[in-house]
């Protein structure tokens, strides 16, 4: 009688019955599947070796590292000796234009264009006339002033009590109307007794007549 208590217990109707298998089923999958993945999986040990660089050192070291290299040098050519000719003084009053072109700086065009001016002037009094020479400047005279020399005596004067008014109008100093005031004087006051009688002409001022003193004579 207690046997069939128990079984009273036990009883399921259709429905228990097909939800227990059910639970049953699904029990027995999961047991089967933790069994078959935990077999096929296996554990992957990671392991990092522990770095103890000095980046310091390291930096210091590449900077010593880089300090002992030797990169190739270029080869330096030989300076050729070159033989400096100091030019010889010339005087610009007796030069041609072949001495003149020999000056550092006077080429073929000034060194005739020079000759030309002094032909015009009758010669040069002082080295300074150069800068009346076209095209020569003050840097140029100053590099080629310590070859130059002159001699007063070469240059060529025009003797004011003979001379035609065509004589003195042709001196680049003196224009036509100086040169007609000029005779102008000597007609009515008779033959220059001397150079500075000129500074009694209106038109010439002392710093006319320093230039044309020296190309002019009394006799």
């Amino acid at each position: 009688m207690y046997m069939k208590s128990i079984f009273k217990f036990l009883y399921f109707n259709k429905n228990e019955r097909i939800a227990l298998f059910v639970f049953l089923f699904l029990l027995v999958s999961i047991n089967l599947a933790y069994h078959f993945f935990s077999s096929s999986f296996t554990p992957v040990n990671y392991e990092f070796v522990e770095s103890s660089t000095n980046w310091i050192d390291t930096i210091s070291e590449k900077q010593t590292n880089e300090s002992y290299k030797t990169y190739p040098t270029k080869k330096r050519r030989k300076s050729s000796s070159t033989t400096i000719v100091t030019p010889v003084l010339i005087n610009i009053n007796l030069a041609d234009s072949l001495e003149f072109s020999k000056l550092k700086g006077i080429g073929k065009v000034f060194s005739s264009r020079i000759v030309r001016y002094r032909h015009w002037l009758g010669g040069f009094y002082t080295e300074t006339q150069l800068l009346e020479v076209y095209g020569i400047d003050s840097v140029l005279f100053k590099q080629i002033s310590p070859y130059l020399s002159i001699s007063i005596k070469d240059v060529k004067t025009i003797n004011i009590n003979t001379c035609s008014q065509k004589d003195l109008s042709t001196h680049p100093y003196i224009s036509y109307k100086i040169a007609k005031s000029i005779l102008k004087y000597r007609e009515h006051h008779g033959f220059y007794k001397s150079i500075n009688d000129l500074k009694h002409i209106p038109l010439i001022d002392e710093e006319l007549f320093r230039k044309i003193a020296f190309y002019l004579e009394l006799e």
